[in-house]
């Protein structure tokens, strides 16, 4: 079972000098997960690289999960668009237009509210980040598990993120967006 690192502190720059150092630490960083809580904002992630081996390509993927506060009622979807994508919105398939050229050409986006999704995504820095993440899915949706149900917001790439800088670069965009979504409360 992979051990689940907990950092805390008073700023960003602490926790994560504490988690660049224990990253480092490490012998071999093939799979880390950690809850980096700040406040009363816990954000988990993982990262995992399977090198493969013989005949099998391996496999990578970087994971970000945070609770949302329940009355949130806003939820979305976006992942990257590609040719499977095109197809089926030709088809119907729903493709939700928020006004951001770049993002709406970059991404499939699914909502129950697209001008709060288009506000929330107003962040230039939220905004560039997930241009420089095309292939990553970010969405708010319910989840459940053994331990009941609650509604969570994900980033998530098919690719070991192990650079301490766009870890951050990452978590930040979540927990500014966790902030703009506790005033929609």
């Amino acid at each position: 079972m992979e051990t689940l690192h907990t950092f805390t502190g008073s700023t960003q720059d602490e926790i994560w000098q504490k988690v660049a150092y224990d990253m480092a630490s490490q012998k071999e960083l093939l799979s880390y997960s950690a809850l980096v809580q700040l406040n009363d904002t816990q954000i988990y992630f993982d990262t995992d690289l399977d090198l493969g081996g013989g005949f099998e390509g391996g496999i990578s993927s970087t994971n970000f999960m945070a609770p949302v506060p329940e009355n949130v009622s806003l939820r979305f979807s976006l992942h990257e668009q590609g040719w499977m994508d095109e197809v089926g919105k030709f088809f119907g398939m729903e493709d939700v237009e928020l006004g951001y050229p770049d993002i709406d050409e970059a991404f499939i986006i699914k909502t129950n509210q697209p001008d709060t999704l288009k506000q929330l995504l107003s962040d230039p820095t939220v905004h560039q980040l997930l241009l420089n993440h095309k292939s990553c899915e970010l969405k708010l949706h319910d989840d459940a598990d053994d331990s009941g149900h609650e509604t969570v917001l994900t980033f998530s790439k098919d690719e070991a993120i192990l650079n301490i800088a766009e870890l951050r670069e990452i978590y930040d965009m979540l927990y500014r967006l966790l902030q703009q979504l506790r005033q929609l409360v």
